[in-house]
């Protein structure tokens, strides 16, 4: 089979956090990756740098919140298996919003998209997502841990072999971005 002619899944996202956490399930088609983050404002960053604290792949369903997850050993995968990227980002911005509560408290907005780039050994690009909405969470309080949730669903298994999956991740209201580059390997057994 043709790895070129591979792409064909599903991505889930979401966060976690207890205050107005959205959760997206999100089916595309191959999108063009082309690495443009524009935004026209920048708010405080609890951190001079955004980047991951902790990322890593997880066993799918074993998620229970910050810091609660079975890591997925090693980065192999079967066919069909969802692969599940757990990520605690750290120095992302906190962006005020108007009060919404009776007693004029100010809120906060941390927003995340992702991109992901799929592409073989080689370094051909398989396929891939742009701007997919990660997480939109207001909270009370300018929250400091939170992790985010990526899951690539194959609706079709991929072929065996080894992969690398490029995830970018934004934080919107900064214009701030970091890269994680995942190897990873399909067998051709499941289990």
């Amino acid at each position: 089979m043709n790895k070129h002619l591979l792409i064909g899944f599903i991505v889930i996202i979401s966060a976690s956090i207890t205050i107005f956490s959205f959760t997206f399930n999100i089916s595309h088609a191959q999108t063009n990756i082309n690495g443009n983050n524009s935004t026209g404002q920048s708010f405080a960053s609890t951190n001079s740098t955004f980047a991951s604290a902790l990322d890593l792949f997880v066993v799918p369903d074993s998620i229970g919140g910050y810091g609660v997850y079975k890591e997925h050993l090693p980065d192999t995968f079967s066919p069909g298996e969802d692969i599940v990227l757990y990520v605690e980002p750290v120095g992302f911005s906190h962006e005020p919003v108007e009060p919404t509560v009776s007693n004029n408290e100010t809120l906060y907005l941390m927003n995340f998209t992702a991109d992901v780039v799929i592409s073989d050994t080689e370094g051909n690009i398989l396929g891939g997502f742009e701007d997919l909405p990660i997480s939109q969470i207001v909270s009370h309080h300018q929250n400091k841990e939170i992790n985010l949730v990526i899951t690539l669903s194959q609706s079709q298994p991929f072929p065996p072999g080894d992969y690398r999956l490029l995830y970018t991740i934004n934080d919107e209201p900064s214009g701030n971005a970091f890269e994680l580059a995942k190897d990873v390997r399909f067998t051709s057994e499941n289990g």
